[in-house]
């Protein structure tokens, strides 16, 4: 539970295509608050001010630390993993993936595209308190005065340090090696029938080993990780032009009333809403 809002900026109007939220949890709990969650269309980032956790992404783990930034993709699962019930402050910014297609700089959403899932997901601390860390507070400052377009060009010029970055970023450590190897292939696979005899067969892993496993590592079955993916893949898809049974298809269902049970059952409301 939240239990001091720093500053929070919702754009519920897109004028400025953006929301900044700075929050504080005082004591922390591993909840359905913090559960393993994806953002449908949005791309997140999460500066980790205080705390003691890890940040948990596709079955990779990063040990957080003070600035340390995170950021995630729609199609990514993650979540942070609590320690310790230490005061946990942190800013989040959502951005909708349509933000740099509105804003005619493409150029700027390739940070959160061209990397492996859950791979360089951590900036650390050295990184980010060069510029990256008081631009931040810049926005902070600017969005409490109600200088919302400034705010805008300073997180324009945040997101291109973000994409100018060179140096090695934090390598994880991995929650566990076939696991991440699995879950590469599911998501490769979406649009093929994937079953558990399929998966134990082709990584040489007992079934039983396996479900028990995974469930550990994710907190997700694997039937239900997989029909997880491909309703947020069909959505995707749908957002793009495809029509429902198109983008249903493509993403895996092999018929439509099977898509529209699993979609009603994971988001409680119909595709079409």
């Amino acid at each position: 539970m939240v239990d001091e809002i720093i500053n929070a900026f919702y754009d519920s109007e897109h004028h400025y295509g953006y929301d900044y939220v700075y929050t504080v949890d005082n004591t922390p709990q591993n909840d359905d608050e913090f559960k393993l969650h994806n953002h449908n269309d949005r791309y997140e980032i999460v500066l980790f001010l205080t705390g003691n956790a890890e940040f948990h992404i596709e079955g990779n783990i990063y040990r957080s630390h003070p600035h340390d930034i995170y950021i995630a993709r729609p199609m990514e699962m993650h979540h942070n993993y609590f320690l310790s019930p230490d005061k946990y402050t942190r800013v989040v910014i959502h951005i909708p993936v349509v933000f740099f297609q509105n804003s005619h700089c493409p150029e700027l959403e390739e940070v959160f595209l061209n990397r492996s899932l859950g791979v360089d997901c951590q900036i650390p601390a050295r990184i980010v308190d060069r510029e990256m860390y008081h631009l931040l507070m810049k926005m902070n400052q600017y969005l409490k005065n109600g200088a919302y377009k400034i705010a805008r060009c300073v997180l324009m010029e945040f997101l291109y340090l973000l994409n100018q970055i060179n140096e090695p970023l934090t390598i994880p450590v991995a929650a566990d090696r076939h696991i991440n190897d699995i879950l590469l292939y599911i998501n490769g696979h979406l649009d093929t029938a994937l079953t558990l005899d399929r998966l134990s067969e082709e990584f040489y892993i007992n079934k039983y080993y396996l479900c028990r496993v995974f469930k550990k590592v994710t907190g997700y079955t694997i039937n239900h990780y997989i029909n997880y993916k491909r309703l947020i893949l069909a959505r995707e898809l749908h957002s793009r032009g495809q029509t429902l049974l198109e983008a249903s298809t493509n993403a895996g269902f092999n018929n439509y009333a099977h898509f529209y049970r699993m979609y009603r059952r994971e988001f409680g409301t119909s595709p079409r809403s």
